[in-house]
């Protein structure tokens, strides 16, 4: 009980030291949080959701790579625009924001920071490994010398001893820099570890201290708490807690933890959860931040940047990954040495081959809306660009559909978004000869993992030449039929149908393929045909020669199945001859017959919707090929 009580007493004792103090959340989802979408922020992302943290009242605001200003042009992962694109529109919907963007000498430029400034930076936080933070000194300068307000940010903090970071935080601080940064790169940290860090630069320097945390071990939160109680003013967060590995402190979590503990932030707890919850709630519905390899790198101070590396020796030497991530983080947190790399992974037991496991369950998610874009090849760069950042957005991957028109038309391309489902966005590209064709793929190669090459395109285009398929590699081509997909798409809208609103009579307005025909006639009593019947068709159907047979009238037709458009007379007609309660069944959109029958109850049948269901299957097939090509060995 006397310990309970003391305890108590304490955190009492705590609780009021911290009611009163003001804390600076700096706002991180749109730049840290790239990394979760593959650096995937558009330029229309970045205004509105800057536009929105604005509102809030977020005085500071991080947008850009995620890996800082320049990143792109070094290679470390394409953007959609640029950064100081993406600064200006930020800027632009956040006036009394405070806009920022990180930097590492050595991928960004002093140049890349000047032209930042230029389109209206206002901070910079100059990041680089806490053992060699020196030689981002002069950046400190520079950004001083730009009007920019500087922080240092200590990547890897736990390299190096609390000690050394209070000497060096003081250093920094001498330099130029106006906030210096705790930071737990791998997530590893515990309250213990950042009070000992944060306690002994606030013992060294003056200036203003800051914590950025991961959420690895799930104590981003907790450790951001200990550094208010050390004397941070600048805590980073991101909605939802979105970012690299297991994510970052989440904003709405952090408001809600201090506005408990009386800390002011100047935010709204109830309107920051609704901005989380309206602007982000859907792309995290298909985010999986916490994994088991997070808790691998946390516990091992392993920084997620090492991991292609490392995971190209596990694959190597066979060994299980998580236990080599672990071991290269316990062996340096800070570097990753390649020779000790190898070393490590030879002396390491072999995997283990998993069992196969049953899914408990799956989950369905729903598509976007087709659209078309344009006829030009740089449409079809704007479409996979877009598929590539919807893809990042989704954890989903592109997969493109290829069609040939019906006749050769040389210079005809035709890109368009069919569907994004589950963990693939389709898009189709209907090509005019194989010299376009041969541009897409090139054009494609890089980013696209499967293509779907439509054997119901024109028969010019039955066999591609072997020079285009070796452009992309067999194994990533995969022939399919989109007519035949698309006619049981419609014999199962029709038996639906039948089963809804009485299965006596349909009526197609059309010609009808035999396939087609035979299915209604085995799904309905009576079938009339208002178009060409083909050779031999079933007993229980007739031809209606034209609307002015009155015989039909009283027959009951419950079902109209359109294969084309109707004409205005014929669109009465057939609004006559269906009973009142009746349904149409149009094979596309047809608006003409929808406005000249207002009321009618109307199915349309999207193409396009015919694809829902197969991508899974494709996908399967696909992986199915390419496990059976030949091992080399086996070649000998």
């Amino acid at each position: 009980m006397a310990d309970r009580l003391e305890s108590r007493t304490i955190d009492e004792g705590t609780t009021q030291r911290l009611s009163g103090r003001r804390v600076e959340i700096l706002e991180c989802t749109l730049r840290d949080g790239s990394y979760a979408v593959d650096f995937k922020f558009t330029e229309n992302d970045t205004a509105i959701l800057a536009g929105v943290l604005g509102r809030l009242g977020f005085r500071w605001i991080e947008v850009g790579h995620g890996v800082g200003l320049g990143a792109a042009q070094a290679g470390k992962g394409t953007m959609p625009t640029s950064d100081e694109r993406l600064i200006e529109a930020a800027k632009r919907a956040a006036p009394n924001a405070q806009i920022g963007c990180f930097f590492i000498p050595g991928i960004g430029t002093a140049r890349q920071l000047k032209s930042a400034r230029a389109a209206g930076l206002d901070f910079v936080r100059i990041g680089y490994n806490a053992p060699e933070i020196e030689d981002a000194f002069s950046y400190l300068t520079l950004a001083k010398e730009l009007g920019l307000k500087p922080c240092l940010n200590f990547m890897k903090t736990y390299g190096i001893s609390p000690a050394a970071f209070a000497e060096k935080a003081r250093a920094g601080a001498a330099a130029g820099a106006d906030v210096v940064y705790c930071v737990d790169s791998a997530g590893s940290m515990l309250p213990e570890d950042v009070r000992k860090y944060l306690s002994a630069a606030r013992d060294r320097c003056e200036c203003e201290l800051g914590f950025h945390g991961h959420s690895n071990l799930q104590f981003a939160v907790a450790n951001s708490v200990e550094a208010v109680r050390c004397g941070a003013s600048f805590i980073d967060t991101t909605l939802y807690g979105l970012g690299r590995s297991a994510g970052n402190v989440p904003t709405e979590v952090a408001v809600a933890v201090f506005n408990n503990l009386g800390i002011e932030t100047g935010i709204d707890l109830f309107d920051v959860m609704d901005a989380a919850e309206e602007f982000m709630g859907p792309l995290m519905s298909q985010m999986q931040l916490y994994d088991m390899m997070s808790v691998a790198m946390g516990c091992s101070q392993f920084h997620s940047s090492f991991l292609p590396k490392v995971t190209a020796a596990a694959r190597q030497h066979g060994v299980e990954l998580r236990r080599l991530v672990v071991a290269m983080g316990k062996l340096d947190p800070v570097n990753l040495d390649e020779e000790n790399l190898n070393r490590v992974a030879a002396n390491l037991p072999k995997a283990t081959p998993g069992k196969a496991r049953e899914m408990l369950t799956s989950f369905f998610v729903p598509g976007i809306s087709a659209h078309s874009i344009s006829s030009s090849l740089s449409a079809v760069q704007s479409l996979v660009d877009g598929m590539t950042v919807t893809c990042a957005k989704r954890r989903a991957r592109p997969v493109l559909e290829l069609v040939a028109s019906e006749s050769p038309a040389p210079a005809l391309v035709l890109p368009d978004l069919v569907l994004a489902e589950g963990p693939v966005v389709l898009g189709r590209v209907v090509y005019g000869s194989f010299e376009v064709l041969e541009q897409v793929l090139r054009m494609t190669g890089n980013s696209i993992p499967l293509y779907l090459n439509d054997k119901d395109g024109g028969s010019w285009a039955a066999e591609w030449p072997a020079s285009l398929k070796e452009i992309v590699g067999a194994e990533r081509i995969l022939p399919i039929r989109s007519k035949r997909l698309f006619a049981g798409y419609m014999e199962e809208v029709v038996l639906a149908t039948a089963h809804r609103h009485g299965d006596f009579c349909m009526m197609i307005y059309g010609s009808p393929s035999r396939a087609l025909l035979q299915n209604c006639c085995e799904t309905f009593s009576n079938v009339v045909v208002h178009g060409e019947l083909p050779p031999e068709a079933p007993a229980n159907c007739w031809q209606m020669a034209d609307f002015s047979d009155r015989m039909h009238f009283d027959l009951g037709i419950g079902v109209a199945l359109l294969l084309c458009p109707p004409s205005g007379a014929d669109s009465s007609s057939i609004d006559q001859l269906l009973l009142p309660e009746g349904v149409v069944i149009t094979a596309g959109h047809f608006p003409r017959f929808e406005t000249d029958t207002p009321g009618r109850a109307v199915l349309r049948l999207d193409p396009n919707q015919a694809y829902r269901g197969q991508i899974d299957r494709w996908v399967a097939i696909s992986n199915l090929m390419k496990s059976a090509q030949p091992s080399p060995l086996a070649m000998q």
